[in-house]
């Protein structure tokens, strides 16, 4: 990422607002629909610049699946920018997006991406596309960032042990901030946008009384029942973790206790045996125990958080339905 943005007035405190160009959706709209599926998503680059406290993304480019090779889609990004500006085009990165499947974007790989973006590029954001909900008539997109916090804890270790998450209070909400984010078409667009509505003589659908969520529903719970269960694998993992410490610092415990009472039988002169750690393990022929990361415990738990909130919207749309059509019924 060589390209960094603007020394514009703002900054990543600054910054509360997301504004993305109409065409700039329509871009990864597209892109997802033409590369997309449920299962493999799409990644692109965000290019615009930082004005007062919104980060304006006028343009985005897509990064394509055949790029495997990291040095080649480094050369394919500086090209891209490269011809940007050559044509007087907002030629510095702002971030990057993806597609999602039902907000399951919060994964090890989608944490680990934004953080090189936002090391380097400090305002930098993550767009998050879901074609699905698109496709039931809500256009959904996110932008996301990373917090202070977890920044703090990233540059300071980048290890999430249990200790240092647990220092610095670190919560699955502290993970993510979600900034709004605001469509902005041009004024000519506007007008076309106008004329077009009043010259099509297409009637509207009257189907806004449709009682069927079934299926965004039943999606919704799969997932979550995957996140659920992803979330108690790594409760097992914690605790064989604690249990395969405590076992370890009973045994060196007991060790010592026996060597100190060895080193009280030696007679006057005789060296004592040695009790630091290193040898008690050698002694013992301990392995280390290595913490499992909890940055991946805490994704888990705020897909699951993500995914009760969405059935809880899903429902919340059904429900004032169901009360109408039931009075509906029993007035007739």
């Amino acid at each position: 990422f060589k390209m960094a943005s603007p020394k514009v007035k703002g900054s990543i405190a600054e910054v509360t607002k997301v504004q993305v160009d109409g065409l700039v959706a329509l871009k990864i709209i597209k892109h997802c629909q033409e590369e997309g599926s449920s299962t493999d998503h799409v990644q692109g680059f965000l290019v615009g610049l930082v004005v007062d406290d919104t980060l304006e993304v006028t343009n985005c480019f897509p990064l394509p699946k055949s790029l495997n090779d990291p040095q080649a889609e480094q050369k394919y990004q500086t090209d891209i920018l490269e011809n940007l500006r050559k044509v007087n085009c907002d030629y510095y990165v702002v971030g990057w997006y993806q597609s999602t499947y039902l907000r399951s974007h919060f994964t090890k790989e989608f944490f680990e991406s934004q953080i090189p973006y936002q090391t380097k590029i400090e305002e930098s954001v993550v767009i998050v596309y879901d074609p699905f909900t698109t496709t039931v008539g809500n256009l959904t997109l996110q932008s996301f960032r990373l917090t202070q916090k977890l920044l703090d804890l990233v540059i300071k270790d980048n290890q999430f042990t249990p200790e240092s998450v647990r220092e610095s209070s670190l919560k699955h909400t502290d993970m993510f901030e979600e900034l709004p984010v605001i469509l902005r078409n041009s004024r000519l667009v506007n007008a076309l946008l106008c004329e077009m509505n009043n010259t099509t003589s297409s009637s509207p659908k009257m189907d806004f009384l449709n009682l069927s969520m079934n299926r965004e529903v039943v999606n919704h719970m799969r997932l979550l029942i995957d996140s659920v269960e992803a979330l108690q694998q790594e409760t097992y993992k914690l605790l064989g973790y604690e249990r395969n410490s405590t076992k370890q610092i009973q045994l060196k415990q007991q060790f010592i206790a026996k060597r100190k009472e060895e080193n009280s039988r030696l007679e006057p002169g005789k060296e004592p045996l040695p009790i630091d750690d290193k040898s008690v393990e050698k002694e013992l022929n301990l392995k280390p125990v290595h913490p499992p990361p909890r940055n991946i415990a805490l994704l888990t738990i705020q897909q699951v958080d993500t995914q009760c909130e969405r059935i809880k919207q899903v429902a919340g749309q059904t429900f004032p339905k169901l009360y109408l059509s039931e009075a509906l019924q029993q007035k007739d």
